[in-house]
């Protein structure tokens, strides 16, 4: 993706973001999430983190791209704010901090791009790749 589009998809989400009372500031220390999610969750370096995840997921297959509208049935309950890494073309990641119940909303307001849900405490993270599927991998909590 070039520079151009990124922006363009980053504008679309802080638009999103506004409109569903939202802020659209990403979060402040978004490299060190990005990297502790990336260690916490991934193995090697892939292009696309949900290709490689040190846990095997579930995957969830939904016709007609509606895996976003499934995200409560498939995410384990949470009233605390979650990540939202946004990931268009593996080029940039933006992370903003929002509830899950608003994602599929954010999600609604803006073109496709994939993206990943993470629990802040680094339990699980959901996943949507370009083929539509949502993907599920919880971090093995046994010592």
């Amino acid at each position: 993706m070039n520079q151009q589009n990124s922006t363009a998809l980053k504008c679309e989400i802080k638009a999103a973001l506004m409109a569903a009372g939202i802020s659209a500031k990403e979060v402040e220390n978004k490299v060190q999430v990005l990297s502790k999610v990336e260690a916490s969750f991934v193995k090697d370096r892939p292009r696309a983190w949900w290709s490689s995840l040190a846990v095997a997921p579930k995957i969830y297959t939904f016709n007609d791209n509606s895996a976003y509208l499934h995200l409560d049935e498939v995410a384990p309950p949470t009233t605390d704010d979650v990540w939202l890494i946004v990931d268009e073309d593996n080029d940039e990641k933006f992370v903003f901090s929002l509830p899950l119940s608003k994602i599929k909303n954010i999600i609604e307001e803006c073109r496709y791009f994939e993206y990943y849900i993470v629990d802040k405490n680094l339990k699980w993270l959901l996943a949507e790749n370009d083929h539509g599927d949502l993907i599920f991998s919880e971090k093995n909590l046994t010592p």
